[in-house]
This record gives C-alpha cells, structure tokens and sequence, in this order.
C-alpha cells in the first residue's frame, strides 16, 4: 500500500518528532535515558528517519482511492445492463415467457381488483349490520354493537310492549281519528308482510309530526329512523352516496323501519322552477330512484312546513296528506293540563325536587290560559311548563303562586306574537293552511250568496 500512503514529494514535510515518544530499545534516545530521565532539563528525545516515515501522508492518494470507486461502480453498471438486457432478449425471442408473463401480470391485476371489491362489499355490509350511517340523527333499531354497549336496554326494548299510537299526543279529533286509521292500517301491513305506503304530514313547526311518527313506529312494531334534510345539503357530491347508504341500511331491518325525514323540502325541490345546484338535483335523482316502488321493509314518511315546495315526482310517490294544524281551544285546554300535571303537579308531589304549589284554584288557570294562547303550537306549550318549572326552582323559596304562573303565560304570548310580526309576507302565505283557505273561500262563497244584490232589493210597502 506504499502507492496509496508513501510520500513521494520532495518537500519534508514539518517535524513532529517533539511530539511522539520514544520506542522501546531506539539507540537514538538511549545514551542519555539516564541523565534525561533524571534531571529533565535536557533536549527532547528523538526518532530516527525510519519512524519518521510512518508519519508522512500523501494528499494524492484520496484522488487514486475515488477514481478506483469510480471505475468499479462503472464495471458493475455494464456489468448489471448487460444481464438484464440479454434477459429481455431472451424473453421477447420465446414467446412461451411471453405468455406466461402475460397470465401472472393478469392474475395479479385480478387478484388486487378482487380483494378491493370485496373488501367494500364487506364493508358496507358490516355497516349496514353493525352500524347505522351518519345521516340518522335517532333511531330506536337497536345494532349488535348497541346490544353489547347497553345490555339492560336491549332487554327493556325486547320486553316492552305495544302501545297506543296516538298514547299521549293530542290532537284535534278528526285528525285523531284519521291517524288512527293509518296507524291501524300499518299494523296490519306489518303483519300480513304487505307494501307500506308513503305519507306526507305537513303543518306549522311544533304540531306533533315526529311525536307521531315516533308512536307509529312503535305502535306497529318496527323500528324508526330520524333523518334531517338538512344534513344533505352541505355533504355535497357525497350525498348521493349517503343517501344509498341510508336506504341500504333500511332494507336490513327485519321489524321494518319507519324512515322519517324531517324537513324533507331541504333537498326534495323543485327542479323546473327552483335553483338548485347539480349536488341537490343528484340527491334529488338517488332519492327518486330508492323510492320508485313500495316497499315491505320500510315505510317512507317524509315532514314538511312548505309542502308545495317538493318537485312533483316527490309528490307522485306520496300515498297519503295528513295536515296539522294549530291546536284549537280545546286541544290547547288538553295541552296545558297536561304539560301542567308533568312539569308542576308530578314533581311536587314525589317531593324529592325543590318544588312547591301555593293554594289557588289549578283547572280555572288552566281553562283561563287556554283562551290567551290562542294560535300557539303544542311545543311553544310545551316550553310554558318548562317556564313554570324555572320560576319555582328561581324563587327564595320554591314555591309557584298563581301569580307567577300567570306572569310566565303571558311574557309567553308576547313573545309569540313577536316572533309572528318578524314573519315575512311569503313565511306566513307559505305557513298558511291548505285547508284554512278553502275555509276561508267556503266562508266568502256564503257571505256572497246571503248578500242581496243591488238590482234585487225591494222597497218597503
């Protein structure tokens, strides 16, 4: 290796001599060992030129060291091309490889293609079975992993039993007795193993259209799922999909499922004269699609504030209008009692809450309240029991005098009339019941006939 780290250059190169010491047996530094190693006053010891040379290095050495790694990373190159080039030739002069070649390529592409499709079969499936999809807000269709995350409820849900459809819920009675058809004919669907039809219930907010679709459900004996229309909007081109995913999921219910889709006008528009984006119109387009004939699994029922909004081929698919209407006299008289009894009469009594009830005459308050609330829903009711709960717990000592409930009810009405003023001109003819304005021209039809006419009258004798 001489070639590689020998000095060649004329040049010395400088002494380090001073710096390197002694070896063992050296005649230069052995004369004076004694007198050195005792006093330390004379010069350093040094090495003859042999050791010298051990310590010379030559710069030109790395630059022969990178061009020998240069010239065998060459060699291996060729070396590489050469081999994988007569392979090729090789295998394009037979034309036996060739073939053989092209099957495993095509059993691989097949084999990948295979595992990814159904690796998202097994997919959806596990979803469809073990999970509900994104869009449901609520259902009360209890999954496998449901029953091994809430084992008590599942037992509960097995043991209850049916209940009356309309078990709570009040209602004017002619349209009592009408849901009460459906909910018979329902029942009966489900037993026989027939289609179920599709309804529309329509009306101003807070009437009882979920409460009831909920009730039908179980009183029927199937399963309901909440769905909003809203949620679709924003989802863009992933709605189409998700709206396969919730019909998928559907049709796995063995009781049947109650679909219910609350503000169904949010997705279900009209194409011909309403702007709607190519996201909605292919929402609109899946929709159709999945509903295009009755079903045996589940039951569409879709609610709606402005029903006239839907696109006609929405409306084809519709069985039956039910129409809820404000609660009249009557039934707000119902609704106040009711949500009197739960919100103040239950609590006070268990008396294990800090709630009390001053002497004063209850049902008279209540038919009094019935008449100033005229033209309120049965949720704007609701919330007044709620009210009437906050200013026992807010008062020094819990208790709820007649003069308090009295307050609440009518802060209550101003709000609601100031709520209805904030309504714009179109929200309140788009609110305005189908049937009220048939009532209403049924009203001036008899007023025109009962009017005599000018040319008619007769003068008194």
């Amino acid at each position: 290796m001489s070639w590689l780290f020998g000095y060649r250059n004329a040049q010395p190169p400088q002494d380090f001599t001073q710096f390197v010491p002694p070896l063992a047996g050296d005649s230069g530094g052995g004369g004076s060992g004694s007198g050195g190693g005792g006093g330390g006053g004379g010069s350093p010891p040094r090495i003859g030129g042999s050791q010298m040379e051990a310590y010379r290095f030559d710069s030109s050495a790395l630059e022969r060291a990178a061009a020998a790694a240069k010239e065998l990373e060459r060699s291996s190159t060729i070396t590489a091309g050469s081999v994988l080039g007569s392979g090729a030739k090789a295998l394009l002069e037979d034309w036996d490889k060739i073939l053989a070649a092209a099957g495993g390529l095509s059993l691989v592409a097949f084999g990948i293609y295979t595992a990814k499709g159904s690796t998202s079969m097994a997919t959806r499936y596990i979803e469809s079975r073990l999970g509900k999809p994104s869009l449901v807000r609520e259902t009360s269709r209890f999954t496998f992993l449901d029953t091994i995350q809430h084992p008590i409820q599942a037992v509960k849900k097995l043991k209850s039993k049916q209940t009356d459809a309309l078990s709570g819920v009040i209602l004017a009675p002619k349209l009592e007795e009408r849901l009460r058809d459906i909910a018979i004919a329902t029942k009966n669907t489900k037993y026989n193993r027939g289609m179920y039809r599709n309804i529309l219930m329509h009306g101003p907010p807070g009437t009882g259209k979920t409460m009831f679709a909920k009730k039908l459900a179980e009183h029927s004996g199937m399963d309901y799922a909440i769905v909003t229309g809203g949620d679709l909007a924003p989802l863009g081109r992933d709605g189409v999909t998700a709206i396969h995913k919730v019909f998928d999921w559907a049709l796995t219910s063995r009781k049947g499922l109650l679909l219910f889709i609350d503000e169904a006008d949010a997705f279900l528009r009209k194409r011909s004269s309403e702007r709607i984006s190519e996201d909605l119109r292919a929402m609109l387009n899946a929709f159709l699609y999945r509903t295009g004939e009755q079903s045996n699994k589940f039951m569409l029922v879709l609610a709606s504030n402005t029903p006239e909004q839907f696109d006609w081929a929405v409306n084809d698919r519709l069985d039956e209008m039910v129409e809820f209407r404000l609660p009249g006299r009557e039934e707000r008289e119902r609704l106040v009692r009711l949500y009197f009894d739960k919100f103040v009469l239950q609590p006070a009594i268990e008396g294990n809450k800090r709630l009390k009830i001053a002497q004063f005459d209850y049902s008279s308050l209540c038919s009094k309240m019935a008449d100033l609330t005229e033209g309120m829903s049965g949720r704007e009711l609701a919330k007044l029991g709620v009210t009437w709960q906050a200013a026992a717990y807010a008062s020094e000592d819990g208790v709820l005098t007649e003069k308090m409930v009295m307050d609440r009810c009518l802060e209550a009405i101003k709000q609601h009339k100031q709520k209805v003023q904030w309504q714009s001109e179109q929200e309140k003819q788009e609110s305005k019941s189908i049937y009220a304005m048939e009532d209403d021209a049924i009203v001036r039809s008899k007023t025109l006939a009962i009017e005599p006419c000018p040319g008619n009258t007769v003068a008194p004798a």
